[in-house]
């Protein structure tokens, strides 16, 4: 007791120390984490973000010195420990997704608990460095007496001063910035991107607004789409009356088709596929935005784009659509849907009736024990494709059913026993090692997904749509861009990874084909309508029959900046800043450097078919769209 007394007591008798000393640590601390932010995110011109970020970040700090000596240590505190956490997000969601988080994701946070794992995985010892100094801060705070002297200027001064300077702060973004909020971070800072961030998205000043005679104007002009009205159409009603089943293979890239790692094919039974009675897509491309895997279902279904900042799945799950599935359900077809995962994961038990599908299959409904079955996000894929047949052999024929497969999900830890492929060491403990891994073992379950749809007699009766709904190696996330370059031979860069395969098997056809044109995700719902015969081109489809279309065009939005695009000769790569021509362009197959000017027209069209469709789903226009057709047929 006499001990913690003179402990107390000597700690009392310490010299006060000055606030002004602490701020000034804390402001050099905060400087020194933005440059460590900087060196991580900014690829040039970080000299120039960090200079232009010292005048926010002082002015933050300068504030300490008006707050009254009794409340110093407290909103010291809170202002440092604020700013750490900014960064030390910002850090760790741009080595997760390879672009910093706007205001706009506070809306999924409901979804980290479920991918936590995947998060954690990127996470690097020095990115602590945002925030190490927060709790000794604390407790320093605590225990030592401060000795505070406000900033004596007289009340009306300080106002007047600090309303100026928030004006113009604020203002300033606003007023010069000419690009995106890329352009913001990279040419003003961190904070001003926040703040620019923040005011685009609760301003919509990247939305388009239109009056309601300009509204119904656009909805017109949309009504007489011409996509998909071709006559004499190759494989028209191939798989007619036959039963639709669509796999949409977690994080599947199209590098792995027919590769080989140490002696071994890596996807021996998606070889296999391709090898008899299938068309192979080898040049399709993801198009997901924030949803990621529930967005490349809502572009699958709709042939709509999704958006740069909201999950459509949570955003727009009250909207009318004009799906593939109540397509099919008019012509007789009941509608699946399986994944093994919770049924509330990315409001899916919410967005599935609204899109035509009646029996969702959900990790509720399957069969498992909690300690051995699951993997990553849920249900194991053998165990998954296993009880999805006894499902689907019950299942009213014809049956349409997207079957949504989840083992192989960032970041691809597997339990030894299922491990088969032997690593190199360079590759070991690394996302690539674990990444092929997880694939190969997924790959073996769908080998006896089919062998099962064969033995229960559903094979034959079926066609089999499989496809990747994303990348499973973004080149920031740890070593991956330098591991895949090393692996492929040359750059990998976006169109290398955003490359995933679609292949459509059709049993008994004697079809063994490699289709060259480039597609994306869009282009499904056309497609799969014109192999069952269907004739229906109601509402608004971006997409394109890959079958009967002479020219191919991807546009991507989320994980490169809106504007970038694929087509079958050029990749154009929009610049981060928005301006077009700082951007980036090369041809697709021999990768070379081409003039960004051959791009333009392209450019032009993703931006327009991107915004076309964001006002389809901002507005609810697709029954309007609809209704107008109508009127036209009568």
């Amino acid at each position: 007791m006499k001990e913690i007394v003179m402990l107390n007591r000597n700690t009392s008798n310490l010299k006060p120390i000055k606030m002004n000393k602490i701020i000034l640590f804390m402001f050099i601390f905060s400087l020194l984490k933005v440059l460590l932010l900087y060196i991580f995110t900014i690829e040039k011109n970080i000299i120039i973000a960090f200079i232009t970020t010292i005048p926010t970040i002082s002015f933050i700090y300068i504030l300490l010195f008006m707050c009254k000596p009794k409340n110093i240590k407290l909103i010291a505190f809170i202002v440092h420990a604020v700013v750490g956490i900014i960064l030390f997000a910002d850090l760790v969601y741009y080595q997760y997704y390879g672009f910093l988080p706007s205001i706009t994701m506070l809306l999924f946070v409901g979804n980290v608990p479920t991918v936590w794992k995947s998060i954690f995985f990127v996470l690097r010892p020095i990115y602590f460095f945002m925030i190490i100094d927060i709790i000794p801060l604390g407790i320093y705070l605590k225990n030592r007496n401060i000795e505070h002297n406000r900033l004596k200027i007289s009340r009306k001064n300080i106002t007047i001063s600090v309303v100026s300077i928030l004006l113009i702060m604020f203002l300033s973004p606003i007023l010069f910035i000419k690009g995106n909020t890329t352009y913001a971070y990279n040419n003003y800072g961190i904070f001003t991107y926040h703040i620019y961030d923040a005011y685009t998205q609760l301003t919509n000043k990247e939305k388009e607004t239109l009056a309601d005679e300009d509204l119904k104007n656009k909805v017109e002009n949309m009504s007489n789409d011409e996509n998909n009205k071709k006559t004499n159409k190759k494989y028209h009603g191939i798989a007619k009356g036959k039963n639709i089943i669509l796999v949409q293979f977690e994080s599947l890239q199209n590098f792995l088709m027919n590769r080989e790692y140490n002696g071994k094919e890596i996807t021996p039974n998606l070889n296999k596929l391709i090898s008899k009675d299938s068309i192979y897509f080898n040049n399709f491309y993801q198009q997901v935005g924030p949803g990621n895997t529930s967005d490349a279902e809502f572009v699958m279904s709709t042939s709509l784009y999704p958006t740069n900042d909201l999950s459509v799945f949570n955003h727009y799950k009250e909207n009318y659509y004009y799906s593939l599935q109540k397509i099919l359900k008019k012509e007789g077809y009941s509608t699946y849907s399986f994944h093994g995962n919770d049924k509330e994961f990315w409001n899916r038990n919410e967005m599935y009736p609204n899109l035509g599908i009646d029996n969702f299959i959900s990790l509720e409904d399957f069969e498992y024990d909690e300690k051995e079955d699951l993997i990553n996000l849920g249900l194991n894929d053998m165990d998954f494709f296993d009880q999805t047949v006894d499902y689907l052999k019950e299942a009213k024929k014809p049956f349409y059913s997207t079957v949504i497969s989840i083992t192989s999900h960032h970041p691809y830890d597997m339990p030894e026993e299922l491990i088969e492929l032997e690593l190199k060491k360079e590759h070991e403990n690394t996302i690539f090692g674990n990444y092929i891994q997880s694939i190969n073992y997924a790959d073996k379950a769908f080998g006896n997904f089919i062998e099962k749809l064969k033995k229960e007699g559903l094979y034959e009766d079926s066609i089999i749509i499989l496809y990747g709904d994303h990348a499973g190696l973004y080149p920031t996330r740890a070593e991956n861009g330098k591991i895949m370059s090393e692996f492929l031979g040359y750059e990998y860069r976006f169109d290398e990874y955003m490359n995933i395969p679609l292949i459509v098997n059709l049993p008994g056809s004697d079809i063994k084909e490699t289709n060259e044109i480039v597609g994306g995700e869009v282009d499904l719902m056309p497609t799969i309508l014109n192999l069952a015969g269907i004739e229906d081109n109601k509402g608004k489809r971006f997409g394109r029959d890959l079958f009967n279309s002479k020219k191919g065009f991807v546009l991507n939005q989320y994980y490169v900046p809106l504007g970038s695009f694929i087509d079958d000769d050029k990749v154009f790569k929009m610049s981060k800043d928005g301006i077009f021509e700082n951007s980036m362009a090369w041809d697709r197959k021999t990768k070379e450097p081409i003039d960004i000017e051959e791009c333009r027209e392209g450019y032009e069209k993703a931006i327009s078919e991107f915004k076309e469709s964001q006002l389809i789903l901002e507005n609810d226009l697709i029954d309007n769209i609809i209704e107008e057709q109508e009127k036209k047929d009568n």
